[in-house]
């Protein structure tokens, strides 16, 4: 049996031109409110995934070992404390998903010690990425390396806990890591099966609700033709799946099912919650 519980890690804000890229702001912002500085609340949810053998974190959210005063983190939460509430210790995590290396995914990956040294925040978990992810952390562009931070990442390869994948890779029965690039490189999206609801947590590749729309990319995409088309490869499989999408970056909507007419996408069954 497979459950699935939400982690609110917290929010932070981010510039409502670089969320929606292409679209005009007299557009996006009927979808996603903004304030008069143009800023953007965005939340950052990761997933606890547990089987009967298994206890699974999806995404770990900033952390709290770096100064990102721009971007305004706040109403933080301590991911290891949130898991506790679900009654599970840090050492009992047996496997950490990182969708991608951004800082706002993983920053919680790792932790300052009693020592003040960095290290992984899950001591007894196979941490899990995609290869071309981690290369292209390692040979960074200059367009995108300033979302990444070796103390989020580094730790964890010393420590011989990080597990690379280079395709599609099934971790067991119902739970399936795929990779989109377009965003990233190898960004993973997780497909989860349980026996209330089939979901997907699409990280980056669809952020917000209002991404559900084909053409609604990010200035953050780092490569805006191809996630395009990457996108369409998700949403199609979500669609013909009926799958369930859990948004990571969505402050007002938690999530809901997308179903295609006449070639365009739409948000349908949402789940939201108050307003940020």
């Amino acid at each position: 049996m497979i459950k699935f519980h939400i982690i609110e890690s917290g929010y932070f804000m981010a510039d409502g031109g670089a969320m929606f890229g292409p679209i005009p702001k007299i557009y996006w912002e009927r979808k996603y409110p903004c304030n008069d500085d143009n800023l953007c609340v965005m939340a950052m949810r990761c997933l606890f995934v547990e089987t009967q053998n298994r206890r699974i974190l999806i995404d770990t959210g900033v952390g709290n070992k770096h100064e990102l005063k721009y971007y305004q983190p706040h109403n933080l939460k301590d991911v290891v404390e949130e898991i506790e509430k679900i009654g599970y210790k840090s050492n009992e995590v047996t496997d950490v998903i990182l969708t991608h290396l951004h800082f706002d995914h993983c920053g919680h990956a790792t932790y300052f010690d009693g020592e003040k040294k960095v290290v992984p925040t899950f001591p007894n978990a196979t941490y899990w990425l995609s290869n071309a992810q981690w290369e292209n952390y390692r040979n960074a562009r200059i367009y995108e390396k300033d979302a990444f931070f070796a103390e989020n990442i580094e730790p964890i390869a010393n420590a011989s806990q990080l597990n690379l994948i280079d395709n599609d890779t099934e971790l067991f029965d119902g739970l399936t890591l795929k990779l989109y690039d377009g965003h990233s490189p190898g960004q993973i999206a997780v497909f989860i099966d349980t026996e209330i609801q089939n979901i997907v947590y699409p990280g980056d590749v669809i952020p917000t609700s209002a991404h559900v729309s084909l053409g609604w990319l990010s200035a953050y995409d780092n490569n805006a033709a191809l996630a395009m088309e990457e996108k369409k490869r998700l949403l199609d499989k979500i669609t013909q799946e009926e799958r369930t999408a859990i948004f990571y970056h969505d402050a007002y909507t938690i999530s809901g099912k997308i179903e295609r007419k006449n070639g365009y996408y739409f948000l349908k069954d949402a789940k939201r919650i108050e307003e940020k």
